[in-house]
């Protein structure tokens, strides 16, 4: 078996279903059936099973991925020591972000970090804010880019930006008329849907009229810009356009709430040059500085 093949173990491992595994690992699911095939022919005994919920380890199978795991683990481990002996920065940048900072923030962060470590690499992988911690485990991420920091410690946090909520719409209104204006929702994850449905119990006493629900905030942005209804939308998502009315949400207190943008990592993750340099240079950034207008 070679690297690629302990890869599909322990994605198979993970995922317990072959097309999700397919997806992940970028290759067809054919391909991977056949792939399969191919390291059980290899190893003399079959490694999985298929059932009605997805698929199942054999025994042989179990062993088999533990042993992967363990191997790209240590095998990450030894190129980044590798690295870490040389003076040049450079190696496998490994970070999770949820989708809209990936489109509004990390292309030009990135982009500026490569301009000073030209050698270096990335992987970055899309994710909601309350799968990152998991996938920090699973996958061996460097950071994640949080909306929430998920009781991380100090030590393994670093604040790099704070906006606001919003009720936005294309024309002006006022809060006390939300609850007979159409809304644009979006799916979004827990901890920021309670955020969102706590305000709005704690203010009006009747349900919102949901006119549209979309599967992506930034698409929620572009229905509320052409006038298909209101939405509630983070403050940055409004910079740079002023033909947008909207008015912050408050708690019980009358205090704008908040949401930070936190940069999340693992004590041990400063071994690794690689990651000591991009931390060092996410201190010494102005994180909003980054952001794309659209």
């Amino acid at each position: 078996m070679n690297e690629h093949d302990l890869e599909i173990i322990k994605t198979l491992y993970e995922q317990k279903n072959i097309t999700k595994s397919a997806k992940l690992l970028y290759i067809s699911q054919p391909a991977l059936t056949r792939r399969i095939k191919l390291i059980e022919s290899s190893i003399g005994t079959p490694l999985i099973y298929r059932g009605n919920k997805g698929i199942a380890f054999t025994p042989a199978g179990e062993y088999a991925a533990q042993f992967a795991v363990q191997t790209l683990q240590e095998t990450q481990k030894f190129r980044e020591k590798i690295t870490n002996m040389g003076n040049e920065t450079t190696g496998i940048l490994r970070v999770a972000a949820p989708d809209i900072i990936c489109k509004y923030y990390l292309p030009r962060l990135l982009g500026k970090f490569r301009e000073l470590h030209p050698n270096v690499r990335f992987e970055v992988t899309i994710a909601q804010s309350s799968d990152i911690i998991g996938l920090m485990n699973s996958k061996g991420l460097h950071f994640g880019f949080l909306r929430n920091n998920f009781g991380r410690n100090e030590s393994e946090r670093l604040l790099l930006t704070k906006n606001y909520i919003c009720a936005v719409a294309n024309h002006p209104f006022k809060l006390e008329e939300l609850p007979t204006m159409v809304r644009v929702d979006y799916v979004t994850d827990t901890y920021y849907r309670e955020i969102l449905d706590n305000w709005w119990n704690d203010t009006f006493s009747v349900p919102p009229i949901i006119g549209m629900e979309v599967s992506k905030l930034d698409l929620c942005k572009e229905m509320v810009f052409n006038g298909l209804g209101y939405g509630l939308l983070p403050s940055f998502l409004l910079n740079g356009r002023n033909d947008m009315y909207k008015i912050f949400l408050c708690n019980k207190k009358g205090e704008k709430i908040e949401r930070k943008t936190w940069l999340v990592h693992k004590k041990d993750v400063f071994n690794m040059k690689l990651a000591r340099t991009f931390y060092e240079f996410m201190q010494n950034c102005d994180f909003a500085s980054f952001q794309i207008h659209n």
